[in-house]
């Protein structure tokens, strides 16, 4: 992934801490450039440049390390292992076997119809924010052998409205909802999960799908 760029397109200004300012030794380039500035963290974890995100320009920064410091305990001397570290900077990876994505056959149950709601399944690909619907057993399986690999797809789940009125039935005189509707709930549920996963609504397009 660049250094320029999120792992997300889009976050809400709660995931975001601006305006912070380093004086050194806490933060450095992937180059072992240490940074002295403005910088903003967000609530994956990632650092960035700068004290708001800009286009281009703010740079992804990881922990400062001092390499001069590092010494080789067979010489019990200071070195420069610049290259050393470089290479132990690349995040480690488990090796698993994973699945290549499909695409999951999803139904409603008259338990769902019951209830009201159904239970359903995704994944979302870390670096470029695309969404797969997927079936209970799949979801349980993203970052096992066999499912998605863990460290490219993060899962999440949501409650999808399959039964009742189709909007919401309204008191008008006390100003309150009596009965939830199905287009209604579901148009909620979207605009709540899209502040993380902004392309949920390019998924979820049919408000009734599933329902009686």
């Amino acid at each position: 992934m660049s250094e320029y760029k999120r792992k997300r397109i889009y976050y809400t200004k709660a995931q975001i801490t601006t305006g912070l300012i380093t004086e050194g030794k806490e933060w450095m380039f992937n180059d072992n450039t240490e940074y002295i500035g403005q910088y903003h963290i967000y609530s994956t974890n990632e650092v960035f440049t700068e004290a708001n995100f800009v286009q281009d320009k703010s740079r992804k920064l990881i922990p400062y390390v001092d390499i001069t410091e590092i010494v080789d305990s067979s010489l019990g001397t200071p070195f420069d292992r610049a290259k050393n570290f470089l290479y132990d900077n690349i995040k480690t990876v488990d090796i698993i076997k994973s699945k290549t994505p499909q695409t999951a056959t999803i139904n409603s149950t008259p338990k769902d119809f019951k209830r009201g709601y159904m239970e359903r399944y995704f994944a979302s690909k870390i670096n470029d924010d695309s969404i797969l619907e997927l079936s209970k057993e799949q979801h349980s399986k993203v970052g096992q052998d066999g499912g998605l690999d863990g460290n490219l797809w993060e899962r999440f789940k949501l409650r999808w409205k399959v039964s009742g009125p189709l909007y919401d039935k309204v008191d008008r005189k006390a100003g309150y909802i009596t009965e939830s509707g199905i287009i209604d709930t579901n148009l909620r549920t979207i605009a709540l999960k899209s502040e993380q996963y902004p392309n949920l609504v390019d998924i979820l397009v049919d408000l009734t799908e599933f329902s009686e």
